[in-house]
């Protein structure tokens, strides 16, 4: 690749992520951010942000060592940061929280991933989640034309009809300027699963095998996604 050249602040950031943010410090902070315990996370983490914020920025986090620290996080993650690297504030815009982008390689093509961050719950979620993140992914595909371009949406707490809604966006055609796409693939999972994933040391490259096949199978499939999330986090693999 052409940019060889060592990024001084991912330097920075990496030796970040191993003194501050290693596996049971990003475990805890997942348990924190389902009780709520924001005193906690401002120990751990920072109390300069929301704690919103601060589950965007430890998503991307959890999210670069999944993907073997690939890529320029600091750049895919649409935060702005203090002068230590830690969260300061989301960056507003019409955009998904982090867009992780991959290179093709033998175990998936050239994509980009976005990733949609929520502490909402309930009714609430399919309110505040619902429109935005297909939009996002929506208005996504259309500007950059990439059928393989997809979204993975995580919460503290998944609702049933979220889950199922966000499945049929394989189906329902989006409209933007005159352009229309087909078959948006955007999964869902809950901060549980990811604490699996980290703990069972699953890598990317395994998880979009694992979401491609799940999101190919009919819809009407029974228990597609308990099936996903088994599987994903290493519990069995089919």
């Amino acid at each position: 690749m052409a940019r060889s050249k060592t990024n001084p602040y991912k330097t920075r950031f990496n030796t970040l992520i191993d003194k501050k943010f290693n596996d049971s410090v990003l475990i805890e902070l997942l348990n924190c951010f389902e009780t709520r315990d924001d005193k906690r996370i401002e120990e751990l983490v920072t109390d300069e942000a929301t704690i919103p914020t601060i589950f965007e920025y430890i998503l991307g986090i959890i999210w670069y060592k999944v993907s073997e620290r690939q890529g320029n996080i600091l750049d895919f993650m649409k935060l702005s940061l203090e002068a230590n690297l830690l969260a300061k504030t989301h960056a507003a815009g019409g955009y998904a929280d982090i867009i992780y982008e991959y290179e093709a390689c033998t175990s998936y093509p050239k994509h980009s991933l976005l990733l949609e961050a929520t502490l909402a719950d309930g009714n609430n979620q399919r309110r505040m989640e619902m429109e935005p993140v297909s939009r996002h992914l929506g208005d996504y595909r259309i500007r950059y034309n990439n059928p393989f371009d997809y979204s993975l949406f995580v919460s503290t707490h998944l609702d049933k009809n979220v889950i199922s809604d966000f499945r049929y966006r394989k189906i329902i055609p989006y409209t933007k300027d005159e352009e229309t796409i087909t078959g948006m693939k955007i999964i869902s999972i809950d901060t549980d699963s990811l604490k699996k994933i980290i703990e069972n040391k699953v890598k990317y490259k395994y998880l979009y095998e694992v979401f491609d096949k799940y999101h190919e199978m009919p819809l009407e499939t029974v228990d597609w996604h308990d099936g996903m999330i088994k599987e994903a986090t290493g519990e069995y693999k089919a």
